[in-house]
């Protein structure tokens, strides 16, 4: 048994969703709706990195019933609080069908948002690289 009845995973680091929507509004709003309904203990809501659902976004699912919502916006919130996580009733109009494996759909973003992401990919490499040098020099000092 979860020590949750429900956990929301909403995409807010991924390379895409952020220019679908206002990925930190929806996390935002969803804290409050959720405390405001006293579910603070059932329901959990995290930020997600990549959904790897690229281009439908911003991507959300809830789990344990695996139920993926595409294109939400902030304004979306209210009814997916009240319906789905309060009423256990699917927002079908958000509803994603994720079949496994790749769905990313990211042609029709402009050359400047995949000029961000190849920036993006290559921090992440520099910053990884960077974060085992450090564990290294920190491992030999250990050892001397």
């Amino acid at each position: 048994m979860s020590q949750y009845k429900k956990h929301v995973f909403i995409c807010t680091q991924g390379p895409y969703c952020g220019f679908d929507g206002d990925t930190e509004a929806i996390f935002e709003r969803m804290k409050r709706l959720v405390g405001a309904y006293g579910l603070n203990e059932t329901v959990r809501i995290n930020r997600a990195g990549c959904l790897n659902q690229c281009g439908h976004g911003p991507m959300m699912v809830v789990y344990p019933e695996s139920t993926w919502y595409a294109h939400v916006q902030a304004e979306d919130v209210d009814e997916i609080v009240s319906e789905h996580l309060v009423g256990d009733q699917v927002v079908t109009r958000l509803r994603f069908d994720a079949p496994p494996g790749n769905n990313k759909s990211v042609e029709h973003y402009p050359a400047e948002v995949h000029a961000f992401k190849e920036v993006t990919d290559k921090l992440q490499k520099e910053r990884e690289a960077l974060r085992q040098a450090a564990l290294r020099a920190l491992q030999a000092r250990t050892e001397a």
